[in-house]
Order: structure tokens, then C-alpha cells, then sequence
């Protein structure tokens, strides 16, 4: 378990937040919460289909996750994950926990343990995320934490009727000497 005594950096929320190795019943109750809430994939324009649900329910291999709990309550509300092959990480907050800063705050522990080499054990010059360009609460949220955006692009995906729909990415990454002005 790591929380901001450990990281020495203060939370912005005000909440006590902790990342937690993430186990298989972890990723099984956040694969539950999204398809139930049908978070994610509205947020994709399409419906939660068996095939799209099997393709969440595995973990994604080579990437590090952390389960986010809310630390006093001992309620997961998200996740975070970097894989170390590419620098990339991912995060999803639960809807009803948003606007919070519980996000901000999860990802400034995980670029803190990204940056500080307690993930791979060196020191990393820098880390990249990627989010839906209309998703501008994940957009705002990289730019407050840092993150540059670098790229802008497109990306097919195949919907329920078995046509493509084009989905705009933006691409960001944060330096390790931006991060430690920040």
C-alpha cells in the first residue's frame, strides 16, 4: 500500500487515498462497477456487447496496476497503471467518485512512484497517457498535472453493427524535470 505519508507530498482532495497492488477480485469488481454503471462504454459511444465485456474482464498484460481506495471508508473507487514498456499509464475514477481530486491525486502517487523508480527500479525521464480528445475532464487533468500534449490522432474501432467508428486521441507525456517543479 502506498498513501502521500509514504511519497512525502501532500493530497489535494483532502482525502486519504491509497494505491494498492491491484489483485484479480479487484479488477473483477471494477469489470462489475463500469459494465453495471455502463460507464466506460458510453464514454466510447457504444454498448457494453458480451464480446467488449470479455475484453475487459483480463487484466492487460505488462501493465502495473493499483487498485484507489478511499483509505478510512476501504472502498476501491478506481484504478491507475503504467506500463513500464512504453511509459504509458491509464487511470479511471468510478463516476461517483469525480470531481473529487481523487484522481489527481491518485495519478501524482503514481507518478511520484514512476519517477522516484519504485515501480521498475530506475529512474524514468518520463511517462505518456492518452485520452479521448472530447474527454475533457482527462485532458484537463493531464495539463493540471503537466503532461504536454504532443500529438494529436485517430483511431478505428469496430461498433456493435460491425461498421468502424473513428475515435480522436490526444497524445501527452510529462518530463521528470517538469514534474519535479511541480
Amino acid at each position: 500500500m502506498i498513501d502521500f505519508k509514504d511519497a512525502g507530498i501532500k493530497p489535494l482532495s483532502g482525502l486519504e487515498i491509497e494505491l494498492r497492488n491491484m489483485t484479480g477480485v479487484d479488477w473483477s469488481s471494477y469489470v462489475q462497477h463500469v459494465v453495471k454503471a455502463d460507464e466506460l462504454f458510453t464514454q466510447y459511444g457504444c454498448e457494453p456487447t458480451e464480446e467488449l465485456i470479455e475484453c475487459i474482464n483480463t487484466m492487460t498484460p505488462n501493465v502495473i496496476y493499483y487498485s484507489v481506495y478511499l483509505k478510512q471508508e476501504n472502498i476501491m473507487v478506481g484504478y491507475v497503471g503504467v506500463t513500464p514498456e512504453t511509459s504509458n499509464l491509464e487511470f479511471y475514477i468510478f463516476q461517483e467518485f469525480r470531481k473529487m481530486g481523487i484522481g489527481t491525486d491518485a495519478l501524482n502517487l503514481l507518478i511520484w512512484l514512476w519517477f522516484t523508480g519504485q515501480i521498475t527500479g530506475d529512474r524514468e525521464a518520463k511517462i505518456e497517457a492518452e485520452t479521448l480528445s472530447q474527454n475533457l475532464a482527462s485532458v484537463r487533468l493531464l495539463e493540471k498535472l503537466g503532461f504536454q500534449k504532443e500529438a494529436v490522432g485517430l483511431r478505428m474501432i469496430l461498433s456493435e453493427d460491425a461498421n468502424y467508428q473513428t475515435i480522436s486521441l490526444n497524445s501527452y507525456v510529462l518530463k521528470s524535470d517538469v514534474a519535479d517543479k511541480m
